[in-house]
């Protein structure tokens, strides 16, 4: 269990380092964090994660005790940002972003999946404290359903850049969970004030109200630039997670079930270890609610070249993302195509 405890250091080192050397030596938090996913990917194997030992039970304390620090840190930044500099509010913005886009998220995508009441109440938590709430609908109703589809606003077009995924994908997921709530409350016989997204979108509201109201205009900044950075981060996974992998339509007009080789993978042993076995995403769509311990490693998956951390810096370089990309993808579609026709055949 102690071997996923990466993050749980990574947070810790924000408020150690703002106090020891200053808030802008809270940015090495992010140094470290590439540092560790980076070179996890250089120094590990891929594979299966080895035996963790701790039993279910020990691995669920992991999110359960993250969601709760990455929030009492943010508080904790939203304080030192009322009497810190402008410097200090984007030094700390940037760092406890990253972490909250990272760990926090991943803590959080864990907790929604659950079919435990009280575990998705604690990730809908986590989502408030980056001021994303609707992506937790967004995310289970629409992308488990629709990735790999042009229907889905996460998945990533072959050839699209992120800076122009991520406008479209930010617009699209609200829209998506906007609807699937309009038809829910329909269905039921319910008013639109009992729409997610619209108590959503009031809970934020008061949210930034109760900042600026307790810790003036100084701690809202600082919050809206950690949400930022953070949604920013996750929107970059999305970004990477299905790029240019596309679902065929069959003869019926209906879309291909959703298989391995619609998600980019990292097998990376070590790197996963930090990220609660994100890497294994096939297997996540495989069964949305397995806990991030039981993932699995799916031979047939497309691999990132160099794991999800080298995946993010490439994609801030259209150019250089698409020359590395696309022609995996490409090769990727070759394989399928040419399985398809000996099946057929």
């Amino acid at each position: 269990m102690l071997r996923y405890a990466g993050p749980f250091l990574l947070l810790a080192s924000i408020p150690a380092l703002y106090y020891t050397a200053g808030p802008v030596a809270s940015l090495a938090t992010i140094g470290l964090l590439l540092a560790a996913l980076l070179g996890a990917e250089l120094l590990s194997g891929r594979g299966q994660v080895l035996s963790t030992g701790g039993g279910p039970f020990g691995h669920r304390l992991l999110p359960y005790a993250y969601i709760p620090l990455q929030l009492c840190v943010t508080a904790w930044a939203i304080g030192e940002a009322a009497h810190t500099t402008a410097v200090g509010i984007v030094c700390l913005g940037l760092s406890v972003g990253v972490t909250t886009g990272v760990f926090g998220m991943l803590a959080a995508h864990e907790m929604i999946h659950s079919r435990n009441r009280s575990e998705r109440f604690l990730g809908t938590a986590m989502l408030t404290g980056m001021a994303y709430r609707h992506f937790r609908i967004a995310h289970v109703q629409g992308h488990h359903r629709w990735a790999g589809t042009e229907r889905d606003s996460a998945t990533a077009r072959l050839g699209e850049s992120f800076y122009a995924f991520l406008p479209r994908t930010l617009a699209g997921q609200v829209r998506e969970a906007y609807a699937f709530e309009s038809k829910r409350c329909r269905a039921r016989g319910r008013s639109a004030i009992a729409n997610r997204v619209v108590q959503d979108g009031a809970v934020v509201a008061l949210l930034f109200v109760a900042i600026a109201v307790f810790f003036g205009m100084s701690g809202l900044a600082f919050f809206v630039v950690q949400s930022a950075v953070a949604i920013l981060v996750l929107e970059m996974f999305n970004y990477i997670a299905h790029y240019g992998l596309v679902r065929r339509k069959t003869a019926n007009g209906r879309w291909e079930p959703l298989d391995d080789r619609h998600s980019w993978n990292s097998s990376n042993v070590a790197a996963n270890l930090l990220i609660f076995n994100m890497g294994r995403h096939a297997y996540h769509h495989r069964k949305p609610a397995a806990p991030y311990e039981g993932l699995q490693f799916v031979h047939a998956a497309p691999e990132l070249p160099a794991g999800y951390a080298a995946g993010i810096l490439l994609a801030l370089i259209p150019p250089l993302w698409r020359r590395v990309m696309d022609p995996r993808v490409r090769r990727t579609e070759d394989v399928r195509r040419a399985d398809s026709s000996l099946l057929e055949a």
